[in-house]
Parts: structure tokens; C-alpha cells; sequence
């Protein structure tokens, strides 16, 4: 789920926020967060303590390459993601589901993949589910979420992300990471709904959503609505999009990232 327009959000606003209250040690030892007694209540933004995870989880994290990669060509690997969250504001909806997919050389890699739910304390609303798909059952049993983001930062590393209403994804998963992990995830990210119409302006245009591109471009869709269908959708966008950048020179990720300022920067100035 995410918000309609690619513009509602500023990608570089990553609003803090603490991860859910868990009233018992043991709730506190399954997420990998342990309890620090006897500290103080503080309230946003003035203090934040970094979450103390279990030993093997504060490993994993340690093992994990995050240094953000900014030099790469269009052949190679980028991770193409996608959330589900529990409404249309990732400020403070919880994070349910992160799916994404591995492009490279041309080739979507349908193996390995990153599928997770993250464990709710409760359920999102009936008519939530109805949007998102995640059952009651399944949002109650999926992973820890500091596993869960785990899982997904192992997969992803420190290469490009790219999304369709990329600020959103970003929000949401960059507030998760800090929340349950202690930490701001730097990667670069490319927003596809800005640079589909940048690449090919016969198109659909500005503001669009990913199924009028999908449908302009004629890529079947046979699922939608959750995290790695939309993922391997928008993977599917960005392969057709690559001959216009090849076609353009836009070749490099410095080149992608200098367009998409461009037309932000053009876009503030004739509001």
C-alpha cells in the first residue's frame, strides 16, 4: 500500500519513531530488544537510545555491507522493493510486509528473493486487510520485525533501491530500521514513477500509477497488492525502461540521480 502521488512525500524526511511498546521480558527477548531498566521515559526528538539487540542479532548487523554503493551502470545489480503497511501514511503506519527482487544484466533474478512479514501486536483493521491482503493470522505469526529487517538489509546490502512512489517505501522502511535496529539505512534510492515519465514523456506522464505503466508499456500482470508481486511489477517497468535511458546515455546511476534532481528542481520552481 502506498500513498498516491510520488510528491506527498520528501525522500529526504525520515520522521523518528520508536518501535512499539513490548510489556514483558520475554515479548522484549523474541524481538531481540532487551529491556533497559531503570532508565527514563524520553520523548521524541530530544534523546533516542539505540535499541540494545541480542548478541546474534547485534552480529548480524555487524556483518552486514551497507556502505551505500553511488558508482554502477544500468547492467548492474539493483534491488527493486516494495512494501505493504497498515495505511497511507508511513510516518506512523506500521510496517507489515517488505518484498523486493534482484535485477541485473537485463535479467530479473526470480531466486534469490526477499519475502518477510513483520509480527504485529495486533491486527490492521478489516478493511485494511481487504487492500493489503495479510491476513489477521499472518500479520499475528510473521518474523520479529528486527529479523525481519535483517533478513531484508542482508538481501539488499548497499545497493540502489529502487521503488514506484519510492518515498514512501524509503519512509517506511528507513523508520522501521530505526526503530527496531538503531539504524538509518543511507542506500540511494531511484523513484520510478518520477523517472518513467522523464524517460519516456510520450508515456503516461507525471503522477501516475504503476498499473497505467504497466499497461502503457503492455507487461502482464497475473498478481498484485503484495509486497513481491508489486516488486517483480516494478521490476518488469524498469527492464522496459532501460532502452529509452540506453537511447539517452543515461547510463550511469549519477546520470539517473542528476535527471531526477533536475526535474524536482524544475518542478518546485513552476509550482
Amino acid at each position: 500500500m502506498r500513498a498516491p502521488l510520488s510528491s506527498d512525500l520528501n525522500p529526504e524526511e525520515v520522521l523518528p519513531c520508536n518501535a512499539p511498546a513490548v510489556n514483558t521480558l520475554a515479548a522484549r527477548a523474541r524481538t531481540g530488544i532487551l529491556p533497559e531498566p531503570g532508565l527514563p521515559l524520553v520523548i521524541w526528538p530530544f534523546h533516542r537510545r539505540r535499541p540494545s539487540l541480542l548478541p546474534a542479532l547485534a552480529a548480524r548487523l555487524q556483518n552486514i555491507a551497507l556502505s551505500p554503493v553511488r558508482e554502477q551502470t544500468l547492467d548492474d545489480s539493483w534491488v527493486v522493493v516494495d512494501v505493504e503497511t497498515g495505511g497511507l501514511n508511513p510516518r506512523v503506519d506500521p510496517l507489515l510486509a517488505i518484498g523486493a527482487i534482484k535485477v541485473a544484466s537485463n535479467v530479473i533474478a526470480m531466486a534469490p528473493t526477499c519475502e518477510v512479514r513483520l509480527r504485529q501486536l495486533e491486527a490492521t483493521a478489516t478493511d485494511n486487510i481487504l487492500v493489503h491482503g495479510i491476513t489477521t493470522g499472518q500479520q499475528l505469526n510473521g518474523l520479529e520485525p528486527a529479523l525481519a529487517l535483517l533478513d531484508w538489509l542482508e538481501y539488499a546490502g548497499g545497493q540502489p533501491r529502487l521503488a514506484y512512489h519510492a518515498a514512501f517505501d524509503r519512509l517506511a522502511l528507513e523508520r522501521a530500521s530505526q526503530a527496531w535496529l538503531g539504524l538509518k539505512d543511507s542506500a540511494i534510492w531511484l523513484d520510478l514513477a518520477v523517472l518513467a515519465p522523464l524517460l519516456v514523456p510520450q508515456g503516461p506522464g507525471f503522477n501516475r500509477s504503476l498499473d497505467d505503466w504497466l499497461a502503457y508499456f503492455r507487461i502482464p500482470v497475473y498478481q498484485r497488492h503484495g509486497a513481491l508481486a508489486d516488486a517483480y511489477a516494478t521490476a518488469q517497468l524498469w527492464l522496459a525502461l532501460l532502452p529509452a535511458a540506453r537511447a539517452q546515455k543515461l547510463t550511469h546511476l549519477k546520470q539517473l540521480i542528476r535527471l531526477c534532481r533536475q526535474a524536482r528542481w524544475l518542478n518546485t520552481h513552476q509550482a
